[in-house]
């Protein structure tokens, strides 16, 4: 379940359903400001910040994700928050997704 959630959140129009899903209007409003900056699309940011967040996860992140996954009926909502406040706060993720 947890490999379907994250592979389905690295496809561009599934990651933007899921954004808009997720009714964090901050998250929201910051992830599209951040895709016009990059001259992108909010499905396209949003689904390489998944990307790259998976790729240089460390332990922390992992047990974040499976623990707020377990305790929701919408674990992919969940996980899209942890990754996105993740992605959104480290200073590096910046250059990778420009």
């Amino acid at each position: 379940m947890l490999g379907i959630i994250l592979r389905s959140l690295t496809n561009p129009a599934e990651a933007e359903a899921a954004l808009l899903e997720l009714g964090d209007a901050h998250i929201l409003e910051r992830v599209r400001a951040e895709a016009q900056a990059a001259g992108t699309t909010a499905g396209a940011f949003t689904a390489r910040a998944v990307r790259h967040v998976l790729d240089h996860a460390g332990d922390e992140i992992w047990l974040d994700l499976l623990g707020a996954m377990a305790r929701t009926p919408e674990p992919g909502a969940a996980a899209l928050g942890i990754i996105l406040g993740k992605a959104l706060a480290e200073p590096a993720f910046d250059r990778c997704v420009r």
